[in-house]
């Protein structure tokens, strides 16, 4: 690569990392890691836009040092920023399915009870904690406590 596509590359990629990390929108159609288990989760969305400016940040310091390099950081960003946020999404609900409704960016997830495995449509991500199986009474799957993954919650008398 020529000097001056190194650093206009450079500065491209760096400017995408400092917008990444300081701009949050919330899920959109025109920009972002556009998956549906993104859309459905705004955590998930969140995280995404962590990680793709993280990358960002590598590949502009990347290609200053070596044109492979970049490709390489490259080539993990596009792996990293797809399998991610299905890997979190895999682990928060249970389940990689998920629901649309009406609209183009209406995205909703499904949730799979630990206990039963029964399959349950949720309207929106932050009704996950006090999601009661329709199948089985208890706590479907799982309760975040001081910011880490913990399976199961605690089960609920049934009625």
């Amino acid at each position: 690569m020529t000097p001056s596509l190194t650093y206009f590359l450079a500065a491209v990629f760096g400017i995408l990392s400092c917008l990444l990390m300081l701009w949050r929108p919330g899920p959109r159609w025109w920009i972002g890691v556009r998956l549906p288990w993104t859309f459905a989760d705004r955590e998930i969305w969140d995280t995404s836009w962590v990680i793709a400016g993280l990358f960002c940040l590598v590949m502009a310091v990347a290609v200053l040092f070596s044109a492979i390099a970049f490709y390489i950081a490259l080539t993990l960003f596009f792996i990293v920023s797809m399998v991610y946020p299905i890997y979190l999404y895999r682990r928060k609900y249970g389940t990689l399915q998920f629901w649309k409704d009406v609209g183009w960016v209406d995205y909703h997830p499904v949730v799979r009870c630990i206990h039963c495995g029964h399959i349950q449509k949720l309207p929106g991500d932050t009704h996950l904690p006090v999601t009661i199986c329709e199948a089985c009474g208890q706590v479907c799957r799982s309760q975040t406590i001081q910011g880490q993954f913990r399976e199961g919650g605690p089960s609920l008398p049934r009625p």
